[in-house]
């Protein structure tokens, strides 16, 4: 649900629209020309979706303009009131909150002109009262929502923020700092998702970095850098999780085609233990439970190896992705399913998908029927679902960094390949990064690492993306 700055503010700007006083309705007659952004906008380093925003970002008169929602009020450390004599008092408290999950619409915004008004009724700063009608660049409202211009008066001056602007990465602004390990959180998601080969923990790699047929394999450790390599194990490890102290991963004995079990270890590589003989993939660690694929479904159990209990019956395709208690998972055809990790509340999303993971609290998926290869992204719900990118080929593999997603397009047999590309979270500026034989993506800081597909080895190799 979408939160605005006060129902008693919401309800008198619908009043605005339909019989407000005539004091009021004066100011309102200006009709000024906004449009959409055409550059991407970050706030405290979260990269917005504007252009399927429900209450987008404006440019007005060459100034960026922010809706006061909810969650932009929060993140920008904002305060509001509201009364009918008075009007919008703004003002300023010393914490800030990070962007919440996006209010976003599968109808795209215009980057031509749209009609705003004028905030008709009188508005205070920092308790300064604000003559609207003879600003240069005044509040606005557009979608009943009341709309701030970010001047350096405001943004810098008034508020304390920090702004910043490239020809890059656009236009950016920061009120307080991104939650600590945001970021780090989610891509170790989304390097699980992709199967693991590859793990991160502060300033270390653990990974499988051949993943060979015949062997021989290893667990190995090191520096972001490449500095200070050590082989933990022999073992052919994936779904691999480093959770404090511990490592937690499956073997695999490719040649036999056979999953020997989860694994558990020391980061330095002691205490090797086995937890289960279940022939598991696919697994996540959290909270002190074990989530995994098996023949008869998606099972959980403790870390120590108890209380095994099956989520999910049936065939299940493909890996799943754990997002807080939600599960997101394909069963045959390529049906996606949502459930509760205590087994509850399963429900169908979409058909014909293939691969799915959650970026910013919005589900990405790729379909595979002949009719529409594509990904898309949808709430967490279902009930609101944006396309992205088509395709002639096969898409899979994502991966998320700095709001660009990256994804591998195309499949290949013994003389193919696949292309690594990316866009924005938004579906624009799409780029092919390369043609190399990757069969899943994994970041290690700023560096983007694949699995080269040859004769049934997947060694690990390091896509150098540019600075």
């Amino acid at each position: 649900m979408i939160r605005k700055i006060g129902f008693s503010l919401l309800a008198s700007g619908l009043l605005f629209m339909a019989g407000q006083p005539s004091s009021y309705a004066a100011g309102a007659s200006a009709a000024p020309t906004v449009k959409a952004p055409g550059f991407p906008v970050t706030v405290n380093g979260s990269v917005v979706d504007n252009k399927h925003s429900l209450y987008p970002l404006l440019l007005y008169r060459d100034i960026t303009y922010f809706p006061m929602t909810w969650n932009y009020t929060r993140a920008l450390g904002m305060t509001t009131a509201w009364d009918p004599v008075n009007g919008l008092a703004i003002g300023k408290q010393e914490s800030c909150e990070p962007v919440v999950r996006q209010d976003l619409t599968s109808q795209e915004n215009s980057d031509k002109g749209m009609k705003a008004t004028l905030v008709p009724f009188p508005v205070s700063v920092n308790g300064k009262s604000i003559s609207n009608k003879e600003e240069q660049y005044p509040l606005l409202l557009f979608r009943n929502i009341v709309y701030f211009p970010m001047t350096w008066s405001y943004t810098h001056d008034a508020f304390g923020w920090t702004t910043s602007w490239d020809a890059t990465n656009g236009f950016g602004v920061q009120a307080c700092e991104k939650a600590p390990g945001a970021d780090d959180r989610q891509t170790a998601a989304l390097n699980i998702a992709n199967g693991g080969q590859l793990a991160v923990q502060g300033d270390w790699i653990y990974m499988n970095p051949a993943n060979k047929y015949y062997g021989p394999n290893s667990l190995v450790k090191m520096k972001l850098d490449g500095r200070g390599k050590q082989t933990l194990s022999e073992d052919n490890a994936l779904s691999v999780n480093v959770v404090d102290d511990w490592i937690y991963y499956t073997v695999r004995d490719k040649a036999a085609d056979k999953n020997l079990g989860i694994f558990k270890m020391k980061i330095d590589g002691s205490q090797r233990t086995q937890i289960s003989s279940a022939g598991a993939y696919s697994v996540w660690v959290r909270d002190g439970w074990i989530y995994y694929i098996a023949g008869n479904g998606i099972h959980k159990m403790k870390t120590d190896g108890s209380e095994d209990t099956v989520i999910v019956s049936g065939e299940v395709r493909g890996r799943f992705y754990l997002d807080g208690d939600q599960m997101y998972f394909m069963m045959p055809p390529n049906s996606l399913f949502q459930i509760k990790t205590d087994g509850t509340g399963k429900k169908k999303l979409q058909d014909e998908v293939n691969a799915v993971a959650v970026i910013d609290g919005w589900v990405y998926y790729s379909t595979v029927s002949s009719a529409k290869k594509g990904i898309y992204k949808m709430s967490e719900d279902g009930t609101v679902n944006i396309p992205l990118y088509s395709s002639d080929q096969p898409l899979n593999g994502f991966q998320y960094r700095d709001g660009w997603i990256y994804f591998i397009r195309g499949s290949f047999g013994i003389m193919g390949s696949a292309s690594i590309e990316k866009m924005r979270i938004d579906g624009t500026g799409h780029t092919a990064l390369g043609n190399v034989r990757a069969t899943s993506l994994y970041f290690a800081g700023a560096d983007l690492y694949y699995p080269s597909a040859f004769d049934g080895d997947n060694e690990l190799r390091k896509l150098e993306l540019g600075k």
